[in-house]
């Protein structure tokens, strides 16, 4: 499928403004594909396809995870917001074409990481917190500067705003952000 016949596919799936979003973590995530040594074309399809399940309802979120052979905890099964990456990735190869695994990884840890995150994951979770219409927030601006510098430093950095921002509203960290923020933390350690 072509990237204009996926735009049309996701502009029926996609309200405007997370159409928007999407294009615009596609073009930040290629702009850091370039930077970083990671194939752009790839950074550009995870980026542009990372939220396509994102209007899903939960039990479409829940059916396209089990098809891709992921049985979604606790945690995942009541929450859009984070249902959405999994079922993003079935969604991609089954909707949209998507084969590349290192594409559909990206999109499918978009949204808590992961431990072994491979420098394309870290391009999609970090474009998706930064992109030019992500509404303001305290550190963005660094955060962005910070991107374009390293990623494990930038990946640090997002996380613990993830946690902090979990932590004000008394909600319970993902498991598999905190094993991301530990595996980057242990590296640190070693820079």
């Amino acid at each position: 499928m072509t990237r204009e016949e996926q735009l049309r596919k996701l502009s029926r799936a996609l309200d405007a403004q997370r159409l928007a979003h999407c294009i615009g973590v596609e073009a930040v995530a290629v702009r850091m594909a370039e930077r970083f040594g990671v194939d752009p074309a790839k950074a550009s399809q995870a980026g542009l396809l990372h939220d396509c399940a994102k209007n899903c309802s939960l039990e479409k979120m829940l059916e396209l995870t089990k098809q891709y052979g992921e049985e979604p905890d606790d945690i995942m099964r009541t929450s859009r917001a984070l249902l959405h990456a999994p079922a993003g990735a079935a969604l991609a190869r089954l909707a949209y074409g998507e084969e590349d695994e290192a594409v559909l990884h990206a999109i499918r840890w978009h949204t808590t990481g992961c431990a072994q995150m491979n420098d394309l994951d870290k391009i999609i979770y970090l474009a998706d917190m930064i992109e030019p219409g992500r509404k303001p927030y305290p550190g963005l601006e660094e955060l962005r500067a910070q991107c374009m510098e390293n990623l494990d430093d930038a990946m640090r950095t997002a996380l613990r705003q993830s946690q902090a921002y979990v932590q004000e509203r008394n909600q319970q960290l993902h498991p598999d952000t905190q094993a991301a923020l530990d595996a980057l933390t242990d590296h640190e350690g070693g820079k």
